[in-house]
This record gives C-alpha cells, structure tokens and sequence, in this order.
C-alpha cells in the first residue's frame, strides 16, 4: 500500500525531529542517488549540508528571523536598504486588513516562500487570506527539509509596503553567493530564447561562470547593472560574520532593498550546476570540522 503525500511529509517530519543528519542524508540520496558525506565534505552541497547541521545553528537562526535580521540591517547602518515596514504582529486575529494601505506584502518570520503579495486589496479574500496566514504560522519550516536554523523562530507576521516599479522599469533580483566574508558568484534569472526563464551564476566582474547546467549565450545574460559595486560592497559588509551566506538584493527604479539572508539555498539540494562547479565551489569553504556541534534538539516555543 503506497502512502499518500501527506503522510510521507508526516513521516518524514517525524525523522527530522528525532534526527536532522538522518532527514538531511535521506533528502541527499533522494536528490543525487548517493551517501552525503558528511565526515570529509568535498563538494559544494556536501560542505552546505555540514554547515547546515554542524555549524553554530543558534547563532545563524538570529539572521534567519525576519525581525532580527531587519535589527540586522539596522544595526550595520542599512535601515535605508529595508522595505518600509507597516507593522509586525504576533496573532493573524491582531491584522486589520480594513486599515491596511491598497497594496502590501505579508511575511512569515520563521520560513522560506511564507509570502503573500497584495495588488489590489479590493480583490483579497480576507477570510482565505486568514485561513492561509494560519496555515503558515503553524507550520514547522525547519522540518520540510532539515534545516535546524528555522526551528524555534517565533512565528509573526510582517506586513510590508508593496515596492512598485515604474512604468518603464522592472524590479531586478541579485543573490550574491558569499563565502568566508568575501562576494564571489552572483545569481541571476534571465530569459533566453525561449519563454521559460534560466538562472546563471557570474563572476563579480558579471562574467559568466557556465557553472549551471543549462548553459546560455553571452548576449542572453541580461546588461551589468550600473549599481554592481555598491550590490557587491552591501553584500560584503553582511556576509562578514559568516561562513556562507547568499545575499538577496534587488533593485527597483535603480534604489536597492535587501530582501534576505539563505544559509541553505535550494535546502543544501543545488541540482542545477554541474558536478565539475560542485568540486570547485566546495574548495571555496574551508570547514573547521573539529568544532563541529551537534544539531539543535527541535523545538517550537510556546
């Protein structure tokens, strides 16, 4: 008897909490079809994956936090980076869509994609809206794909500005890949010639890096931005405390905002660049695996 899909992620959640290294080593055969190696890391998604479990959980979960990262942001000086805030609430009952501004952004601080973009208030469902911020908040995100930093994150709500290019503008988003506090591989999504979009990795000197596996032309790779040195230099300052971080920036009507701090891109599971890019982006991080700590027990606060 086959199980359904939501009694696999039950399931699944079950050995996360007993054990991330197990959940994580599980998601990695299913991904790649063979053993994580986690007592002498190599590649790139390998050392992600050891980072993710070993490294200091409790510290990075204070940038995890969408509060605290904003305190983040605020503290380096970058409050100017930050979408203008309309309020943080503890209980989806405390939000008063009636007062709300026609256009919003709603946020959970304590998971991934725990986004819900308002255009026009006129044409949102406040009870689904409810019944699907509910949903969020009760939600244990560190446990869909084993990531011990977004385990015992209060959960709030963030209610943002919705950010509107202009007419003749487009938002564009850079997630700068950081490793031991230096900026070295910029992601983009870019279109090619055909609809569907692509991500491409370049080097700071928007160079690309032919990393992924799907390769583009170089007159597909959209024009260098005219604000690349300060993207860079932001990513640089943030990244400072950390072994691996990418840096979500995006820029609208040629102002930047900060968007976000991954330790786990794609959750440890990169399938979109090829092995050989693998090998060499693992050279980049250097582990000290003799101070490893053990995972986090898992946790919601009450």
């Amino acid at each position: 008897m086959k199980l359904s899909t939501q009694a696999k992620h039950y399931a699944f959640s079950r050995i996360v909490k007993v054990s991330p290294v197990v959940g994580s080593k599980l998601l990695y055969w299913k991904t790649f079809k063979h053993r994580l190696n986690l007592e002498s890391p190599q590649t790139f998604t390998e050392k992600l994956m050891w980072l993710k479990l070993f490294e200091d959980v409790e510290f990075k979960r204070r940038f995890t936090d969408k509060v605290k990262m904003r305190e983040y942001m605020i503290t380096l000086g970058y409050s100017h980076l930050l979408v203008p805030l309309i309020g943080i609430f503890d209980e989806v009952e405390d939000i008063i869509f009636e007062q709300l501004p026609r256009k919003f952004v709603l946020k959970c601080t304590h998971g991934a994609k725990f986004t819900i973009v308002c255009e026009n208030k006129r044409e949102l469902d406040y009870r689904q809206t409810r019944l699907q911020l509910a949903e969020m908040v009760a939600t244990d995100y560190s446990l869909k794909y084993a990531e011990p930093h977004y385990a015992r994150i209060q959960p709030r709500i963030i209610i943002e500005h919705f950010i509107e290019p202009s007419m003749s503008n487009v938002s564009d988003k850079y997630k700068i890949h950081c490793f031991q506090g230096v900026p070295k591989m910029i992601e983009v999504t870019v279109k090619g010639s055909t609809p569907e979009q692509h991500r491409l990795m370049l080097t700071p000197d928007w160079q690309n890096t032919n990393y992924m596996k799907e390769k583009l032309a170089y007159g597909e790779i959209k024009e260098k931005p005219e604000q690349l040195e300060e993207l860079m230099a932001i990513a640089k300052k943030l990244c400072k405390p950390f072994t691996y971080v990418r840096v979500d920036l995006t820029v609208v009507d040629e102002k930047i905002y900060f968007n976000n701090l991954i330790f786990s891109p794609d959750a440890c599971l990169m399938t979109d660049i090829h092995e050989e890019a693998n090998q060499i982006l693992g050279k980049w991080l250097a582990l000290d695996i003799g101070k490893a700590k053990q995972p986090i027990a898992y946790a919601r606060p009450k």
